[in-house]
């Protein structure tokens, strides 16, 4: 059996260009469902691009914060079901495992609870390794436990179809948005394109399991994996995924990532926060397990005490005034962060820690917010995205909303 068969896929279409696949979800598909799609509120850029073409009205859902490590992981089930029963026209409900660091969601406990409220589980596996597939290494993909349809990366974007009880009402929307996307020349491959070898998959999770077990071994540094078992919502972790706390050892994981890059094994590192440094196996590169664990434990204190880490509790989101689509097309201007209170934000603003919005597109800025960011600018490792300058004191709002449709 090919690696990338699945037996709990009723049908898979390989995208043959890189389209931003939650476009084409959210874009052409959930919008026959309903008016309002449950969405992780941390999610990859293109799920939130996808929300703009559909003009479907969102309804984030929080993930579980991680203070230890800054850090985000998933979504409880009870929170998706309590956010599934505030509304009546819910279209679907879109989640994101396994997580940038590797943590994998209790699939089955999401897909029962957006079931019972009548609506389909999508699954954006974006970040899952490409070998995906059935060695027993390699945990189930989304579909087998229970997800309606799964979003997944790798040679070329993927679209799976689950057995779940939505699976016959979306299969007519897929085939149609398919079809629509070979009109515009992003025909389909078949599935065996992405087929690996399985010396190929033996290797990685050789490779993934030397790293793992040598880091523990020696004790300077930690592995956030290890922790997964006391942190609702989480089920597993991606084993080709490796997420190390080197904070723990004296150094910050972007001078982590500086050093490894300089010594030529940063290759395979896909993200460094003030906490954590994140691998991704599974590609046609793999490191030298044996040399990175030399450069990783030889890696140099920072002069700079970095053992305790930031720690701020995200403020609650203002309220949705526009969706994002209209927040995105409306007239838009730039303002002091105190006169934009009350106004609503007309950008993505991210705080690292912990990587989740503070601001989204259409939400109302609020006092609360606008103190947070300015305390996390202050901070000396905080981080900003999307604000109109690096100490958010200026932010993008929208002036004027502009209804297109």
């Amino acid at each position: 059996m090919s690696l990338t068969e699945n037996p709990a896929a009723r049908r898979t279409w390989v995208l043959a260009q890189g389209s931003p696949l939650s476009h084409c979800i959210t874009g052409l598909i959930v919008p026959a469902l309903g008016g309002t799609v449950l969405v992780q509120r941390d999610a990859p850029v293109p799920l939130l691009d996808g929300l703009v073409v559909s003009g479907l009205d969102a309804r984030t859902i929080p993930p579980v914060l991680d203070p230890e490590h800054g850090i985000a992981h998933c979504v409880r089930p009870e929170d998706l079901a309590a956010a599934a029963g505030e509304r009546t026209d819910v279209a679907a409900a879109l989640v994101v495992s396994p997580t940038r660091y590797g943590a994998v969601a209790d699939i089955r406990a999401l897909a029962d609870a957006a079931h019972a409220s009548g609506v389909p589980l999508i699954v954006d596996e974006s970040r899952r390794s490409p070998l995906f597939g059935r060695h027993p290494g390699l945990l189930p993909d989304a579909l087998a436990h229970g997800a309606d349809l799964s979003v997944s990366s790798g040679a070329a974007p993927v679209l799976r179809l689950g057995e779940g009880p939505h699976a016959e009402l979306l299969r007519p929307l897929v085939e149609r948005a398919v079809e629509l996307t070979r009109q515009t020349g992003c025909d389909s491959l078949p599935a065996r394109s992405l087929a690996r070898d399985w010396d190929h998959v033996l290797a990685s999770l050789e490779t993934a399991a030397a790293i793992g077990a040598g880091v523990r071994k020696e004790g300077r540094f930690s592995l956030v994996a290890d922790g997964f078992g006391d942190v609702p919502g989480i089920a597993g972790a991606d084993p080709l995924r490796i997420a190390i706390n080197t904070r723990a050892g004296g150094v910050p994981g972007p001078e982590a990532h500086r050093l490894l890059d300089r010594a030529g094994l940063g290759h395979r590192v896909v993200g460094a926060t003030g906490t954590v440094l994140t691998l991704a196996l599974g590609e046609e590169d793999e490191p030298d397990a044996e040399a990175f664990l030399d450069a990783l434990h030889a890696l140099p204190a920072s002069v700079e005490d970095p053992a305790e880490p930031l720690r701020l509790a995200l403020p609650s989101p203002g309220p949705g005034r526009l969706t994002l689509r209209a927040a995105f097309f409306g007239h838009h201007r730039v303002v002091d962060c105190a006169e934009a209170v009350g106004m609503a934000s007309a950008a993505r603003v991210t705080a690292c820690p912990p990587g989740v919005p503070v601001l989204l597109p259409g939400e109302v800025v609020t006092a609360e917010s606008v103190a947070y960011l300015r305390l996390l600018a202050r901070s000396r490792e905080g981080r900003i995205g999307g604000a109109a300058d690096a100490d958010a004191t200026m932010l993008r709002v929208v002036q004027e909303p502009t209804d297109l449709w």
